[in-house]
């Protein structure tokens, strides 16, 4: 694992799965643990996607997790989103999904998913929904408030 350091970023890891289809970054920023994503979400990727970020929850009570450059995500993927937010809450963390894929956003918006996961459409608004003086994990609020229209 490298470290690299500059300000208010610490980059803790780089990882990406055997297959080469899904990669990971995370990284502490403004005492934040942002994860980007990128690559795809399905039945071949997903758990090692949801173990992977489970296994980084315990290092930041405040998670952003970037869909930015989600490719592709079917309903294994759906179903590792929904574990990992479940992880969140039961570990008192507060996650923000920030900036979903066009696809991510569709099927987090069909399924209700919104209703529950925070959703937040740029990076900017996720930091300032989690730097608020909330402990609660649900106060980072839902996806509603930052919803676009994705057709």
């Amino acid at each position: 694992m490298d470290v690299v350091q500059d300000e208010n970023t610490v980059l803790e890891e780089s990882w990406h799965d055997h297959y080469g289809r899904i990669r990971l970054q995370a990284e502490h920023r403004n005492s934040c643990l942002l994860i980007k994503v990128g690559g795809e979400i399905d039945h071949l990727t997903a758990n090692a996607f949801r173990d992977r970020v489970i296994s980084h929850c315990g290092t930041s009570r405040r998670i952003i997790l970037d869909l930015q450059d989600v490719t592709f995500c079917d309903s294994s993927g759906l179903g590792a989103l929904v574990g990992i937010w479940k992880a969140a809450m039961a570990h008192d963390r507060r996650l923000v999904v920030s900036r979903p894929s066009p696809l991510c956003h569709r099927i987090l918006e069909r399924t209700g998913l919104d209703e529950h996961i925070s959703i937040s459409v740029t990076l900017r608004h996720a930091f300032a929904r989690l730097s608020a003086d909330h402990d609660d994990p649900r106060s980072a609020g839902t996806g509603r408030t930052a919803r676009r229209r994705v057709s």
